[in-house]
């Protein structure tokens, strides 16, 4: 988390800052108890809810002013676990926090805690765009007023709405997309996104951040490089039997070429023997290189 706040905050911050603002987000990620924990590899280290955490925190770590998009948050979680994630979604949401959020197969409960869906069909096509409502009666209430079938008290509308656009066509043989298109909630998310942009267009252009304000990079490349060698020394570090098989690798090649052409004769022959025991150890070791890198 330091390592994302380090670089992809704006280089006029100070480190010290940055790296205060990364433990604001591990308290209100409750990440406190596993905060110094290595991630490890799966099955070991953090388990896949405290994973999930960790990534929506080195998001929020680069201190997005715009927009925070997590893919997929709750896949691969149980019940409660998806619930945990999703109650901080929302609690990031009610402070302000706008989330951009892909969500595989969510349950009734989950659902309701999204203010919003983008909803495509096939090939992109949007099907549905605005608010979801209390109880989702908003979304539930255009389906049902363009021709789809009522939707039970029973039933999850996240399963209702994908049944009900799988099917094609609403109840007029019309597509889903086209029913949308010619709506008159389309006509005001158009409108809505025309007054966005005309807002926009009439605030001042903000200029801090220097030089590097509208570049690629938050950070310089002599600060990207600094901490890019000193990640990957760390990671080499927490993996030293990995680097010692290196070693004893290139240690045992060296002496297999070494002792195969050893005290080579000064005649022709034995230069063409050291050539290509020069060539050996060139090929090997270059490849060994390119393992540890």
């Amino acid at each position: 988390m330091r390592f994302s706040a380090f670089l992809r905050q704006p280089g006029h911050v100070s480190k010290a800052e940055k790296f205060a603002y990364v433990e604001e987000v591990i308290k209100m990620l409750n990440m406190t108890d596993f905060a110094d924990a290595v991630v490890g590899v799966p099955g070991e280290g953090l388990n896949v809810e405290q994973r999930k955490l960790l990534t929506i925190g080195v998001e929020l770590a680069a201190k997005p002013k715009l927009l925070l998009f997590l893919d997929e948050p709750t896949s691969g979680l149980d019940s409660q676990s998806s619930w945990a994630i999703c109650a901080l979604l929302r609690k990031l949401a009610d402070a302000g926090q706008a989330i951009l959020c892909t969500v595989h197969q969510p349950s009734a409960i989950l659902f309701q805690q999204f203010d919003r869906l983008l909803f495509l069909a096939r090939g992109g096509k949007t099907v549905y765009f605005g608010d979801i409502g209390a109880n989702s009666r908003t979304l539930l209430d255009y389906f049902e007023s363009n021709g789809a079938r009522a939707c039970s008290d029973t039933e999850n509308p996240a399963e209702y709405m994908l049944e009900v656009v799988n099917n094609g066509t609403n109840d007029q043989g019309v597509e889903w997309d086209q029913v949308w298109n010619a709506s008159a909630e389309r006509g005001g998310i158009d409108a809505e996104i025309e007054q966005v942009h005309a807002d926009m267009m009439d605030e001042p252009v903000a200029s801090d951040g220097g030089a590097l304000a509208h570049s690629e990079f938050a950070m310089p490349f002599l600060a990207q490089l600094s901490a890019v060698t000193l990640r990957v020394f760390q990671q080499y570090w927490r993996m030293p039997t990995y680097i010692f098989a290196k070693f004893f690798l290139g240690t045992v090649a060296g002496l297999f070429i070494g002792f195969t052409f050893f005290q080579a004769k000064g005649t022709l022959a034995g230069m063409q023997n050291v050539l290509f025991a020069v060539f050996q150890v060139i090929t090997i070791f270059s490849s060994l290189v390119q393992q540890v890198s």
